[in-house]
């Protein structure tokens, strides 16, 4: 399987499973097919669901043991998975395209340390330090370090504001960014979301369910038919 194959089976699986519990034993078994990001995304979901459902006699750090040993991390290690996972869970809300290309592995040179820095940085920085990724061959360390300084001299040489009238503007301020981006975001995962409800839909036992998980299924496609309607209706009164 190439790795376009692996990144959007990445991104499928991950945002099928980023709000329904997956199991040990199904993440292993689909470990060949999603990227190694995708893997420990879903290995810190899985912890971080146990954390809320522990008994009192089970400690934190038997939970990250118990979870860690299954995966092959300890304890410790299990700590450094959950704060990439909640990185990457920022970046789903603040910049889905973000997120989903580091669940596909096409961000290249950043390791899960790298995720959890750029996670606590401007989203504009963020953006630079991508495209330079990408376009430099200088080293991951170099360029964060070089976006940070820049950063902060940005934030010396911005003028004051005055205290009435418009706030004034200067040439070091970071361009406003893409307004595009949320809408794209959802136009890029929308055939994950379909291609993920033709999956399942094709492996329903309809005989079987219950009454109950067929209202819910139902409440829940009605949420999505109700807020596409709405977003296609404002789409179509800005042409």
């Amino acid at each position: 399987m190439d790795n376009l194959d692996k990144g959007e089976n990445s991104i499928k699986f991950a945002l099928l499973y980023r709000d329904v519990q997956v199991t040990a034993d199904e993440l292993n078994r689909h470990s060949d097919i999603i990227t190694k990001e995708c893997r420990k995304y879903l290995i810190g979901k899985i912890c971080e669901r146990e954390r809320t459902l522990r008994v009192a006699e089970e400690t934190v750090d038997s939970l990250y043991e118990r979870i860690g040993f299954e995966f092959g991390y300890s304890s410790r290690s299990m700590q450094h998975v959950i704060s990439y996972t909640r990185a990457v869970d920022h970046f789903y809300k603040t910049a889905p395209d973000i997120a989903l290309s580091v669940l596909a592995g096409r961000i290249q040179r950043l390791s899960s340390e790298n995720i959890i820095i750029l996670s606590k940085m401007e989203l504009s920085d963020v953006r630079v330090i991508i495209k330079r990724l990408a376009s430099e061959k200088t080293s991951v360390e170099t360029i964060l370090k070089e976006q940070k300084e820049q950063t902060q001299i940005k934030k010396r040489g911005r003028p004051k504001q005055k205290s009435h009238g418009l706030p004034r503007k200067s040439v070091k301020d970071t361009p406003p960014d893409d307004p595009d981006s949320q809408i794209m975001a959802l136009a890029y995962t929308i055939p994950s979301w379909i291609s993920a409800i033709e999956t399942n839909f094709m492996n329903i036992n309809f005989d079987r369910i219950s009454l109950a998980a067929q209202r819910r299924l139902i409440k829940e496609l009605n949420g999505i038919k109700d807020i596409a309607a709405a977003m296609i209706s404002i789409l179509r009164d800005e042409e």
